[in-house]
């Protein structure tokens, strides 16, 4: 059977929920997981085609890639049988609302969310699911000058064997020239030493 045809069947009526969940580089938590934790790994971004409109009376609808804010509320495991696809269920901001949910900063070219308020998932075709395989962190640091809104910080992927390779460490070394100035060399560091 085709994974599609497994796809189109949908998944056993079993799944497997999770508190946290390492893909793509970074590890994701759930964001009531979080409750008593410094850490945030729940804030989660995916770029998607939408269709967006300049006003509530335009008809012409322009398609564009816009990027999507949101928090990890759940992380559950489908089995569909010859497969297993993790996927996130998310609380999302809303993007198009440029007052209530989401704008660019001209002058420093930052985003700004309201973790306030989310999008309502009553709309066929709002979709608060996503595959893991798309998701990309971000950190969200509070905006102290306006409650609930936050600065998104995208994460650093987390450096693993099976995403980053691993990147040796500079080791700058002193060395003195014949007219007596000194000079730094770089040197790549290996396992047993200096080379």
């Amino acid at each position: 059977m085709s994974r599609f045809k497994r796809l189109a069947d949908g998944p056993s009526f079993s799944a497997k929920s999770y508190n946290s969940f390492a893909i793509n580089g970074y590890v994701f938590s759930t964001y009531n997981s979080e409750v008593n934790t410094t850490t945030r790994n729940s804030g989660v971004s995916m770029k998607a085609f939408t269709n967006f409109r300049a006003s509530a009376k335009d008809k012409n609808l322009v398609e564009d890639e816009a990027t999507y804010y949101g928090v990890v509320k759940q992380i559950l495991e489908l089995d569909y049988y010859d497969f297993k696809e993790m996927v996130f269920f998310c609380d999302w901001v809303r993007i198009e609302d440029k007052r209530n949910g989401c704008y660019v900063d001209p002058d420093t070219n930052l985003v700004f969310v309201s973790l306030g308020r989310w999008q309502r998932n009553s709309n066929e075709d709002d979709n608060p699911f996503i595959l893991a395989s798309e998701a990309a962190q971000v950190f969200y640091c509070k905006d102290l000058s306006r409650d609930s809104w936050h600065v998104v910080l995208q994460a650093p992927k987390r450096l693993n064997h099976d995403v980053d390779a691993y990147e040796d460490p500079l080791v700058f070394e002193a060395i003195e020239n014949l007219d007596g100035s000194t000079a730094l060399m770089g040197d790549i560091m290996e396992d047993d030493g200096v080379s």
